[in-house]
């Protein structure tokens, strides 16, 4: 009979029924998930977006950018838009590996908020995919139904998923984890490495930093499934299958290199020393609170201080008891289980333990960031339990459920902030109500849950009382989801929608249209405003302002040094004086009209910057202001300048330094005036013995705290101002002319904030004329009534003498003739022997340098800029960036893809197809041999001899049979390794 071909429609139809559960449990807890969102009205329901701190204040600017590389309008290695320029490794590694990215990129730019929404909402879908198939593979006979429903949609929408959607490049840990414990599975029962090593690999490239989490829990896991099997101590060929998984890890990590590799020497620049971790012992809760946890709606914060995220459904904590009571679960399972689970949670208790798990660092934000493993092990067991009900009784069930709700009493006395019966909110209107909250729910849902799973264990067969289990776990989790979502609102507060767009449109057509006024190959530009520091990288502009946890550290202290406004991973263009935006090259500086939404009040356009265009856009207009001294991408210089040395307490002086070396000028920019007058209201002082002076309330009664300083003028001028110190608190400051002052007709004007973040930079006060005296007010206001520094200096600028030598400086700057990301030449003229070229592009590796052919090694100047050697005379520069370890990490990479198609090819159907490939190259060469051998006093007649077809010979199938054997003894292969095959 003829075999009946199958339409390619009729094939969709048949899989698409046949795995009609994976679609079920896929589309379940995004449903309820996005009902969630629906209800706190998250775009496109209402006008709130799921930005919220990191994601709104990082992440979804790197999206934008890398969304423009992907589509050809940048570079996925380099980008001028972040602290001046720097490498994109570290940022492509840390936020942008997820395969989920193709969703944003795919989809048109203006629906990126959109986009996000729907790239979270497919990582948990997919979450419950992968952990539904864990489920069914790790399951000895065919699970319930309810089961492969249940447990993955409580996987998929625990704490950590719902909290972290702030953080969606650590979801992939929840979609890889099972699927590598799964291969752990393969590994010790069959042998095979390949289901082990490609998702371990894929977790590795889609996010090291919880990938180096993923793979500690790995070894942890893979020593609990070897002691956890039924029967022998430890497995058949233990110590082979330990051979294996090192050797499987290795591969797994040689497969990813070209991310683990590239982000190391990323994080090389700054992050490794980004804190200075404390590893003596110490405990970071109590057991009860963390017990707490576990219940719904017990969301507390995201800050450092915050308990591990470990809420899995309220189901498992009547399950996991019954885990370790249940008669048809072996005891060598429960005791293996018992000490992983008693493990996690020592790593979480203890302090080194859980600063080893985050890499030997302390979380600055979002602590325990590994908790869905303990969650994952959670519901495993819970699983394991309902799927042998029948090893418990309902005494059991009732006892647990009893000793729960005591639990529960306890906590309403003890009154927790994070788990409560109500908590009180207030409306806009003023009116107040009780909200329901943790304790309540968590009694409500004990109480249902008790009930379904005795009516479970008593009618096994019953889907009436399934559909009621998946509806009343449905409620539970979009309770607790909405809950959390509000919860973290008020902690850190989620972005409107309309504060993304169409900011982000309009300023990326605003910044495109400069690009069209202005085609010259290379300058960069700033402005006055700023939605985030990421504003250059997530509209397209080449500016200073920048943020981004895998940092060039030198490079951000030496800005920070030069006066602008820097918190350890990030600066902003604060703090801008006349000098530094020459130093810089920002030729343009953009200020906006009408919509003024995130103009600042410290960045003003100075009069000597002169209007040069102009972008209108709805109601906003965007205007883009000449600075006629920028100096290019660098300038000529004596090697004077590499012997500059910045101090950390004056950034004018530090200016006037860096000046007068690239000019060869012994001029004094910026003057130091001096202060006349100073008087205290209510303030005492201490000196430290570090330089600093103490200033804090004598009377804390007293709202009133201050210092004032009376200053002259020596000439018409701007007046800065900047106070050096290591211990920020934060100030105000006023100003006023001292003859209005005495008058007492008008209050003094508010000039901002001093300290704290981006308020700890140069403040321009305004401009004044010779001999005008000033009184400056510090206001001592923070919590802890006090206030540090070391000096306080007040500086003038000689702007017509700068702009002179400015002009003088242009005729020697580097003219540009070709720039891409990653390549540019230029030329330049040197009139002395031992020239330099001071460049203000972060130095790092990676560089290679020529300068009129030959290549040069780069120096380094202000500890972080590269300066380039030149000859006298006319020179071509070439530099292109294409560092040897990237290099490195690809051919690493390629090893690792070869192994891994080598183990596959001997794994597949048992070796077969290796088989054949042997066989084929023993054939090709038998007969080349045969072909090439010379024939000598043959005189055979063979004319009625038949043609023979070649076959391997015994010889042959001894070589192959050894080969085979030799592979089996490398992966432990055992007899049965070929059940698993498909």
């Amino acid at each position: 009979m003829e075999k009946t071909k199958t339409s390619p429609l009729s094939f969709v139809k048949k899989w698409c029924y046949d795995k009609r559960l994976y679609f079920l449990v896929f589309f379940l807890p995004v449903a309820i998930m996005f009902s969630a969102y629906a209800f706190f009205k998250i775009h496109p329901i209402g006008d709130s977006s799921v930005l919220v701190l990191d994601l709104n204040g990082q992440y979804v600017y790197y999206y934008e950018q890398f969304r423009d590389a992907f589509h050809g309008n940048g570079s996925f290695i380099y980008n001028w838009s972040r602290n001046l320029s720097g490498e994109m490794f570290g940022v492509f590694a840390y936020y942008l590996a997820s395969p989920f990215m193709l969703i944003l990129v795919l989809l048109p730019r203006t629906m990126m908020a959109t986009s996000i929404l729907i790239l979270q909402l497919a990582k948990i879908g997919t979450a419950a995919v992968t952990f539904m198939f864990f489920l069914k593979k790790i399951s000895v006979q065919k699970p319930k139904t309810i089961s492969l429903i249940i447990f993955p949609t409580m996987y998929a929408l625990m704490s950590y998923m719902v909290v972290q959607l702030m953080d969606p490049m650590w979801l992939d840990g929840l979609i890889y984890l099972p699927l590598i414990c799964w291969g752990v599975h393969r590994l010790v029962d069959e042998g095979k490495l390949v289901p082990y090593i490609v998702p371990l690999a894929l977790m590795f490239i889609a996010h090291f930093y919880i990938g180096y989490m993923v793979g500690i829990f790995t070894f942890f896991y893979f020593c609990w499934y070897c002691l956890s099997r039924e029967g022998r101590i430890l497995p058949k060929k233990f110590f082979s299958r330990c051979v294996a998984f090192g050797i499987g890890t290795l591969v797994a990590l040689m497969c990813a290199a070209f991310v683990l590799i590239t982000v190391y020497n990323s994080l090389k620049l700054g992050k490794f020393e980004f804190t200075d971790p404390d590893f003596s012992l110490a405990t970071q809760f109590d057991f009860l609170t963390f017990i707490t946890k576990l219940f719904p709606m017990s969301y507390d914060t995201v800050y450092p201080e915050g308990m591990p995220m470990i809420y899995c459904g309220t189901a498992v904590l009547i399950l996991v008891p019954l885990f370790f009571m249940n008669d048809r679960i072996t005891m060598k399972e429960k005791t293996s289980t018992g000490l992983l689970t008693f493990l996690l949670v020592i790593l979480m208790y203890i302090k080194p333990a859980d600063m080893a798990m985050h890499g030997f660092q302390v979380p600055n934000w979002l602590p325990y960031r590994y908790s869905f493993i303990f969650s994952f092990l959670m519901i495993v067991m819970a699983f394991r339990a309902f799927e042998n009900l029948e090893g418990i009784t309902a005494k059991n069930i009732g006892g647990i459920f009893f000793g729960l709700m005591v639990f529960l009493f306890w906590c309403e006395r003890e009154n927790y902030s994070h788990f409560q019966l109500f908590e009180t909110k207030t409306s806009e209107t003023g009116d107040t109500t009780n909200v329901i909250q943790g304790i309540w729910v968590s009694m409500i849902a004990l109480a249902a849950y008790f009930a379904l799973i005795y009516l479970i264990k008593k009618y096994p067969k019953s889907k009436a009382v399934c559909i009621v289990m998946v509806g009343v776990l449905a409620v539970e989790l979009f309770a607790n989801s909405a809950d959390t979502i509000d919860k973290i609102d008020t902690d850190v507060a989620y972005s409107k929608y309309t504060s993304y767009e169409p900011y982000m449109t309009q300023t990326r057509n605003a910044v495109s249209m400069m690009k069209e006024y202005d085609p010259s190959l290379f300058y960069r530009m700033e402005a006055t405003f700023h939605r985030t520091v990421n504003d250059p990288i997530g509209t397209g502009y080449k500016g200073i302002s920048h943020s981004s946890s895998t940092m060039n550290a030198p490079a951000l202290m030496m800005l920070h040094k030069l006066g602008y406004a820097y918190g350890g991973h990030y600066t902003k263009y604060d703090g801008t004086t006349f000098m530094t935006d020459a130093l810089f090259d920002i030729k343009y500086l953009m200020d906006k009209t009408g919509d003024t939404s995130f103009v600042g009040t410290r960045v003003k356009v100075p009069e000597e910057y002169k209007l040069t265009t102009e972008y209108t856009e709805d109601v906003t207009t965007y205007k883009f202001y000449n600075n006629p001294n920028a100096l290019g991408l660098g300038m000529v210089s004596s090697p004077s300048i590499e012997d500059v040395s910045l101090s950390e307490d004056n950034p004018f002086e530090n200016q006037n330094m860096v000046f007068n070396a690239l000019a060869g000028t012994t001029k004094e920019y910026f003057t130091k005036i001096p202060v006349i007058n100073s008087e205290m209201e209510n303030v005492s002082t201490s000196q430290l013995t570090d330089g600093h002076t103490k200033y804090f309330p004598t009377d804390t009664s007293i709202a009133e705290c201050h210092i004032d300083y009376v200053v002259k003028m020596d000439k018409d001028s701007y007046l800065y101002m900047y106070l050096p110190t290591k211990y920020e608190r934060s100030c105000n400051v006023w100003i006023q002319d001292e003859d209005d002052y005495m008058d007492g007709s008008e209050p003094m004007e508010y000039a901002g904030q001093f300290f704290v973040g981006d308020n700890y930079s140069i403040m321009n006060l305004g401009k004044f004329y010779e001999g005008q005296e000033l009184r400056i007010r510090i206001t001592v206001a923070n919590d802890d009534n006090e206030a540090y520094w070391k000096d306080q200096l007040f500086y003038t600028f000689d702007y017509d003498s700068f702009a002179q030598t400015c002009a003088d400086m242009q005729k020697n700057v580097l003219e540009v003739t070709s720039f891409k990301d990653t390549y540019l030449e230029g030329t330049v003229n040197a009139e002395n022997d031992g020239s330099v070229l001071f460049t203000t592009i972060p130095y790092e590796n990676g560089w290679t340098i020529t300068v009129n052919g030959k290549k040069v090694t780069a120096e380094k100047s202000l500890d972080s800029l590269i300066t380039i050697p030149l000859e006298q005379g006319e020179n071509k520069i070439t530099m292109k960036f294409s560092p040897d370890y990237w290099k490195v990490s690809l051919i690493i990479t390629g090893f690792g893809v070869a192994l891994l198609v080598l183990i596959f090819l001997f794994e597949y159907k048992r070796g077969k197809v290796m088989k054949k490939v042997l066989a084929k190259a023993n054939f090709t060469a038998e007969s080349s041999e045969k072909a090439t051998t010379p024939v000598i006093n043959d005189t055979t007649d063979t004319t009625d001899e038949p043609l023979r077809i070649y076959r391997p010979d015994n010889d042959d199938d001894e070589k192959l049979r050894h080969i085979n054997e030799m592979m089996k003894n490398i992966l432990g292969e055992d007899e049965d390794s070929g059940k698993n095959d498909k």
